[in-house]
């Protein structure tokens, strides 16, 4: 009849979804191929990967497998020795860029309360390392914060301040260096200093010039950095070890705390994890922070 209604038909069950990538299974330490990802690496300047924990090193390099749909490797070793674009991929994959300006501020707050109990800087020079400074943020609040220091004190001229910034990271220290970053920078620096030490400028947050002399970036692989004994009065090594196996945490603080003076400070990330505590171990300052400090 005309108008009436047809019985709905039953329509036929969901075909599941196909993968996108073909699913390779899951990778381990073990897996032929890792070696040559890894000498793949190397090549390119990232060095280190090997000692980090398998669920931050073996997990991402199984992201960039999946998207580019390699099952094993030795196959994806072959693509990045042929294919510069996704080692680049990868890199940014595997390197760790989560940083702001001063992260955790009441860290930074009794960080400068130590300093002037210290009476840092009254030989008129004040040096420190900013391990793993991926894009700038935590090398140039250091410096701010020793400049606030600085002025506060009264014992220490800007110029005799040095802080020392690297990352195996090319990309995010080109990033650094540029000392141009998103305007709400700014919110973050006035909950720690009294004055920002830059300007937000057609919508960005430049570092002021008489900050940007203060750190010298440069490109280390900080899993193979040689100590320098007592160069440095303060060493910022934050949220770097929490990816990093016990080997590589080992090797980090071993260059950490050889670069400390005598009586110097160490400042660790507020989630940090520790396997590997050197021998001397350091003193704690401050545990709810993770400050410490080298036995004189």
């Amino acid at each position: 009849m005309l108008g009436a209604h047809r019985r709905a038909q039953p329509r036929p069950p969901a075909r599941p979804r196909q993968p996108r990538y073909p699913q390779a299974r899951p990778v381990t330490r073990q897996d032929f191929g890792l070696e040559q990802v890894l000498r793949e690496l190397g090549r390119r300047g990232g060095g280190g990967f090997e000692w980090y924990k398998d669920s931050c090193l073996l997990r991402r390099i199984e992201v960039r497998m999946r998207a580019r749909g390699v099952g094993t490797l030795a196959g994806y070793a072959e693509l990045l020795a042929a294919d510069h674009d996704e080692m680049d991929r990868l890199l940014r994959t595997l390197s760790v860029r989560v940083t702001s300006f001063f992260r955790n501020p009441d860290t930074w707050q009794r960080l400068l309360a130590l300093l002037a109990q210290d009476g840092a800087g009254r030989e008129g020079r004040l040096t420190a390392w900013s391990m793993g400074c991926a894009t700038g943020e935590e090398a140039w609040s250091l410096a701010m914060l020793l400049l606030e220091h600085a002025g506060r004190s009264g014992c220490l001229p800007p110029e005799g301040i040095e802080v020392f910034a690297s990352d195996v990271d090319a990309p995010a220290l080109e990033t650094a260096r540029a000392a141009r970053y998103p305007a709400h920078a700014l919110e973050a620096i006035h909950k720690v200093l009294d004055r920002p030490y830059g300007a937000v400028r057609e919508g960005s947050f430049e570092v002021e010039s008489s900050v940007r002399p203060r750190v010298v970036f440069h490109r280390e692989d900080l899993t193979a950095a040689a100590p320098q004994p007592g160069r440095y009065d303060l060493v910022c090594c934050r949220n770097l070890l929490i990816f990093l196996g016990p080997e590589g945490q080992r090797r980090v603080l071993d260059a950490a705390l050889g670069g400390l003076r005598a009586g110097g400070l160490l400042v660790l990330g507020r989630t940090e994890s520790l396997i590997a505590m050197p021998d001397p171990h350091p003193v704690p300052v401050d545990v709810t922070h993770r400050i410490y400090r080298r036995a004189r």
